[in-house]
């Protein structure tokens, strides 16, 4: 090995020391990234539980209101039968029979009345989870590309990481070295 060769050699190892030094530097960060996805992978599946929650208690308030909505109906079917057997009792001049429809058909109508505002409450709390699960889903949204970005930034640590892994195998099989024992923090 020649004077020229050697100096070579010092400087490489003194590069694989440097390499070795900004590896650990990639790695904790790249490491610190993934620290940081996983919190907001748990805060991002935290929302979307909610979001889930949401969907079916929507889901069963909105059975509830339809449920309401078919009585509303049923009631509004046998008031206008009501309606109908009145003006038929009417016109026929039985006047008891059509005061008697006609009491029938305002109670029909009371009943479709309250059937029909029940079912507004209930259209009124869906409107309100739907605010609630719009505010939680973009939450889960956000968390979300927040974790993507992060990411990006951990697969950038880890590609820097491997490139400078890469150049010490590099050097190691070069000069046919199997261990390197590198300098240790403190020593300068």
């Amino acid at each position: 090995m020649t004077i020229k060769d050697s100096l070579n050699v010092d400087e490489d190892l003194d590069r694989v020391n440097d390499l070795y030094k900004e590896l650990k530097i990639h790695r904790r960060k790249r490491n610190y990234q993934h620290k940081r996805m996983r919190g907001l992978k748990a805060q991002r599946d935290a929302f979307s539980e909610e979001v889930k929650l949401l969907v079916i208690e929507t889901q069963k308030i909105k059975n509830d209101r339809d449920e309401f909505n078919e009585m509303v109906n049923e009631f509004k079917q046998l008031r206008d039968e009501a309606v109908a057997g009145r003006d038929a009792a009417l016109n026929s001049g039985d006047e008891a029979l059509a005061k008697k429809l006609d009491k029938k058909q305002e109670k029909y109508h009371a009943k479709m009345m309250d059937k029909a505002q029940e079912s507004q409450e209930y259209q009124q709390k869906i409107e309100d989870l739907n605010i609630v699960f719009a505010k939680k889903n973009q939450a889960c949204s956000t968390t979300h590309n927040e974790m993507l970005a992060i990411r990006e930034r951990a697969e950038q640590f880890h590609q820097d990481f491997l490139v400078a892994l890469r150049e010490i195998e590099r050097i190691k099989s070069q000069y046919d070295i199997d261990f390197i024992e590198y300098e240790s923090e403190t020593s300068e």
